[in-house]
C-alpha cells in the first residue's frame, strides 16, 4: 500500500520550518546552559601572622631577624 505524494501548503511548511528552527534553537540554549564552567581550583591558605590561637610558637619567617644579628 503506497500514499500518493504528500503535497503540503506553502503557509503549512514555513510554519512547520519555523518550528523546527524554534525547537532546535531551545535544544542549544538548553544544551549551552546546562554545561556549567567548572569552578577554580581553592587558593591555598595564606600564611598565619602573629600569634596563635592553639599555643603553638609562630613560625618564624627565613631572615626575618637577621637585619639585628650583628
Amino acid at each position: 500500500m503506497t500514499l500518493g505524494p504528500l503535497h503540503v501548503s506553502a503557509p503549512i511548511r514555513n510554519r512547520l520550518a519555523i518550528a523546527v528552527v524554534v525547537v532546535l534553537a531551545g535544544g542549544v540554549a538548553w544544551l549551552v546552559r546546562s554545561k556549567r564552567p567548572q569552578p577554580p581550583a581553592p587558593a591555598p591558605a595564606p600564611p598565619r601572622i602573629g600569634y596563635s590561637r592553639n599555643g603553638s610558637a609562630p613560625t618564624p619567617v627565613a631572615g626575618a631577624g637577621a637585619e639585628n644579628s650583628r
